[in-house]
């Protein structure tokens, strides 16, 4: 797709207004993993089906051991906690890169 030309005004706008959008998305993410945190995960809340893709990552099994470990102790499941690591470690790292402030 080529871009349409903008004035610097509009563009500044947009770039901005998509920019705050996509913080908030982030935020809320994060509220949602906070609030998740704070509830009891023995009682799982009901899952909203079509919202999450699944697809397929292999780790060794020392990777695998440790994350269910972790997460057992932490009385979570290990494929929600590795979704959690890589939620954050993205939003630190397109902090970093200044894609979001």
């Amino acid at each position: 797709m080529t871009p349409t030309p903008q004035s610097s005004d509009s563009g500044d706008t947009q770039s901005s207004d998509s920019e705050d959008k996509y913080v908030k998305q982030i935020e809320a993410g994060f509220a949602e993993i906070d609030e998740r945190n704070r509830r009891d995960h023995a009682k799982r809340p009901p899952r909203a089906r079509g919202r999450t893709t699944p697809i397929a990552v292999r780790f060794d099994e020392f990777t695998i051991k440790r994350l269910k470990d972790l997460a057992a102790r932490r009385n979570t499941g290990y494929q929600t906690l590795l979704k959690e690591f890589v939620v954050e470690r993205l939003y630190e790292e397109e902090k970093r890169e200044r894609v979001i402030e």
